[in-house]
């Protein structure tokens, strides 16, 4: 059996500089690393997320592709959803999804960064007794 002791995504995008920027200024990472191809970048809480860029030939062809806007949802947790959407309002971040409830315990709202990959902001709540069967103890 494989057993992960971590994992990070990795996004194949365009401009490695934009998506530094975004995280940083609204997410607080920092870089972990950085050369003219690959940025890593880890938050204080210890989520770590790489940035690659398309057509690199150190880089295998499965790797090549730029991300293309459409089957990823990135969700990182927050201890406060109606805060963190303050603040992105206030930011004016691109905001795809107003804040809401689910009835299968999330507060959440999503948005788009300058790369296009949709970022789920979630908050974890009680969820109604229908779903709560659902949770494994």
């Amino acid at each position: 059996m494989i057993q992960p002791n971590s994992s990070f995504p990795v996004f194949t995008v365009t401009d490695l500089q934009t998506a530094n920027a975004f995280y940083a200024e609204n997410l607080g990472f920092h870089v972990a690393f950085e050369n003219e191809w690959y940025i890593h970048l880890v938050s204080e809480s210890g989520v770590q997320l790489g940035f690659l860029l398309p057509d690199q030939p150190s880089q295998p062809e499965i790797f090549h592709r730029a991300y293309s806007g459409s089957g990823v949802i990135f969700s990182l947790e927050v201890d406060d959803a109606d805060a963190a959407y303050a603040f992105a309002q206030q930011q004016a971040l691109d905001i795809v999804l107003e804040l809401r409830s689910e009835d299968w315990g999330q507060r959440h709202f999503c948005i788009r960064d300058p790369n296009g990959i949709y970022l789920d902001i979630v908050q974890a709540i009680a969820p109604t007794e229908e779903y709560q069967q659902d949770y494994q103890q």
